[in-house]
């Protein structure tokens, strides 16, 4: 009986191939493209030069900003599923993705090396994107050094 039972499943299984199913969607076009669903997406590279950073004093802890013009961001991308990485362009060619944590330091007036942390970070809106430094302890010392972005921007 188990020989039989072997023998009719296997057996069954077997036949002549059928005809070719259809052809399936079109996958993804390239860089900066759009596939047959919808997707976009581009980068936008920012710089920020030690001068141009402002010094935001006037809250409880300060910080230093800049914002960018950035016309690309548009309601459309914000309203349908939009979605925005942005990394710092280091200069040893890595990126590192905001936000982002560093430990530095300054000498102090008696030449004593101080640590603090420096907080890296963004926020955008239509038509703009801002970039925010903010220091521990309050250090308000030296503008943050220039600091490159790059922003990718992917959405529907």
């Amino acid at each position: 009986m188990l020989p039989m039972l072997a023998a009719l499943l296997l057996g069954s299984c077997r036949g002549d191939e059928g005809p070719m199913g259809p052809e399936g969607p079109m996958g993804p076009a390239g860089r900066d493209g759009m596939d047959a669903e919808g997707f976009k997406s581009f980068d936008h590279v920012f710089e920020v030069f030690q001068d141009d950073w402002e010094a935001i004093t006037d809250t409880e802890e300060p910080y230093f900003k800049y914002s960018f013009k950035f016309e690309e961001m548009e309601k459309e991308v914000i309203n349908n599923h939009g979605l925005i990485t942005v990394y710092r362009v280091l200069n040893d060619g890595y990126f590192g993705v905001l936000p982002a944590i560093r430990l530095c330091n300054y000498k102090d007036d008696e030449g004593k090396d101080v640590n603090y942390t420096q907080v890296i970070d963004y926020e955008f809106a239509e038509g703009v994107i801002n970039f925010y430094v903010t220091n521990s302890d309050f250090y308000m010392g030296d503008k943050p050094e220039r600091m490159k972005f790059k922003a990718l921007v992917h959405y529907y």
